[in-house]
């Protein structure tokens, strides 16, 4: 145990909270594991971390495109 105010419980994770993952999930598979369990939520944290990013490519798309279309002087 650490002396004096030390944030960490040692616990790990964020803050010493024992949340790890993307979405604050509390499971913790080592990537030796190969259990179903485990096998499911690293896909389904993959698939959600792809949703994120195809979010923000979309978002950013939306705000990008009015400034890269040129419009025609006549």
């Amino acid at each position: 145990m650490a002396k004096g105010g030390s944030i960490s419980s040692g616990n790990g994770g964020v803050l010493g909270s024992g949340i790890f993952g993307f979405f604050g999930t509390t499971i913790k598979c080592e990537s030796t594991d190969n259990s179903i369990y485990c096998n499911i939520m690293k896909l389904f944290n993959l698939l959600i971390v792809l949703l994120v990013v195809i979010y923000i490519l979309y978002i950013a798309y939306i705000f990008i495109t009015p400034y890269l279309r040129v419009k025609s002087k006549r």
